[in-house]
């Protein structure tokens, strides 16, 4: 039996060295590889939400958290099946007075514990669902680990993006600056017409800057959200087509219908009201005494005596009944929570529902505004090239279709920030939606 027991093996965490091992991470290790084969994504020159997603699922530090919440709920599974060990006991006695006898008393004895009343099936299924919910509130922790990855990489194609806008517009803008102060110097236009074009250009070049700093704060949050430091991401290039998706949307009746099937907290709480519905039945179940048999035998003083005891525990001062109420109070308040997330679960599908159905809207309304830009910009060139309009004039239409173009960007980036909100009330990627 001893040669069974486990031992003790001791695991000290030393700061140094993990946070040696936490600056050595990157995207090309042999783990994170092999779990992208393994679920058959396949790891392209450019990463994609997905393969950033599945990164960190291994590395991000949080999930890892939750891993080891799932990995005790499964040895408490293992726990809830076993059966009461046996208990032996060794009571030797000795008599002074013995008169030609051995004056020694053995008496081995061995408590066995019967349990009655379903409390091992009770408890087996209470650790099982006790797993389920573990195993699912590490699924929804993943969703919202692959949101924080989803923003992020938006706002690096969002910042490189509105960067490229910024730059066009910035060349125009300088165009019809250097276009005013050759007029200024010919007496065709004033101190404050060149000012007036000045002040927008500068604004512009800020601008384009702020997208600079919010590239390289980006990156720093895509590296936290994945579990990398930020040297990690040197030099990667990124796919952003998951995240730019902008598919047409269900109605919110049959949205919600699929989230109640499908978001891993509403699963999750209703996991936890399975378990704690089998901790009451598990606590009425402790009514029943367990039954306890006690087979012995003693040696007295070369005598061989056998007895066979039996006991249980006497319900006289409670029956329970403070454990089981404690019991029922703990399972409304499972019921009630899992009311809580099921109500949050349908108001946040409903408002990223119409949020993003506006924000739809929005890019389509830019989108049209920028093309109708385009055509007056292209009809001023064609009237600057038969001489009926000057240079100027064309470059304050390409000026405009600048600012319009940005606006379409934005409104289009703020759609496709709607639509992954949506993702994540529903849980479910775009591409999938009905």
């Amino acid at each position: 039996m001893l040669s069974g027991c486990v031992r003790f093996s001791s695991q000290p965490i030393s700061p140094e060295s993990s946070g040696a091992g936490f600056d050595a991470r990157s995207l090309d290790s042999s783990e994170l590889r092999s779990v992208l084969k393994k679920h058959g994504i396949p790891l392209e020159s450019r990463w994609s939400l997905t393969q950033l997603a599945a990164a960190a699922s291994v590395l991000n530090p949080d999930l890892a958290v939750l891993r080891a919440k799932v990995n005790i709920a499964e040895a408490a599974l293992q726990t809830s099946g076993e059966s009461p060990n046996p208990v032996f006991s060794l009571k030797p006695g000795y008599n002074s007075s013995s008169r030609g006898m051995s004056p020694w008393i053995i008496e081995p004895g061995l408590d066995i514990t019967i349990e009655t009343g379903g409390k091992r099936d009770a408890r087996r299924a209470a650790a099982a669902a006790r797993v389920r919910t573990a195993r699912l509130e590490y699924l929804a922790a993943s969703w919202k680990s692959r949101g924080e990855v989803r923003r992020a990489l938006l706002a690096i194609h969002a910042a490189q993006a509105t960067r490229g806008q910024y730059q066009s517009q910035e060349t125009a803008r300088a165009e019809a600056t250097r276009l005013l102060e050759s007029r200024f110097k010919d007496g065709a236009a004033t101190a404050q017409d060149v000012a007036a074009a000045r002040i927008p250009l500068s604004l512009t070049r800020v601008s384009k800057y702020d997208t600079e700093l919010l590239a390289v704060k980006s990156r720093g949050q895509l590296a936290n959200a994945v579990g990398v430091p930020a040297s990690a991401l040197t030099g990667v290039a990124f796919d952003f087509s998951g995240v730019t998706i902008l598919p047409a949307a269900s109605t919110a009746k049959a949205m919600r219908r699929h989230a109640i099937t499908h978001r891993a907290d509403i699963l999750a709480a209703l996991s936890d009201y399975a378990a704690r519905e089998e901790s009451l039945r598990l606590e009425v179940a402790k009514q029943y005494p367990d039954v306890k048999l006690g087979p012995g035998y003693k040696l007295d003083q070369t005598d061989n005596k056998w007895t066979v005891g039996i006991g249980f525990e006497l319900p006289l001062l409670h029956q329970h009944q403070g454990a089981i109420a404690e019991a029922e109070a703990r399972r409304a308040e499972a019921a009630a929570r899992f009311m809580a997330v099921q109500a949050r679960a349908m108001g946040e599908i409903d408002i990223a529902l119409a949020v993003y159905r506006a924000a739809r809207s929005k890019a389509e309304a830019a989108g049209s505004l920028a093309d109708d830009v385009k055509t007056q910009t292209a009809a001023a060139a064609q009237l600057n090239a038969d001489g009926e309009t000057s240079k100027l004039e064309v470059t304050q239409r390409r000026v405009e279709q600048g600012a319009a173009d940005l606006t379409r960007e934005q409104a289009r980036l703020q759609a496709y920030e709607a639509a992954g909100a949506l993702e994540d009330a529903l849980e479910t990627p775009a591409a999938f939606w009905k």
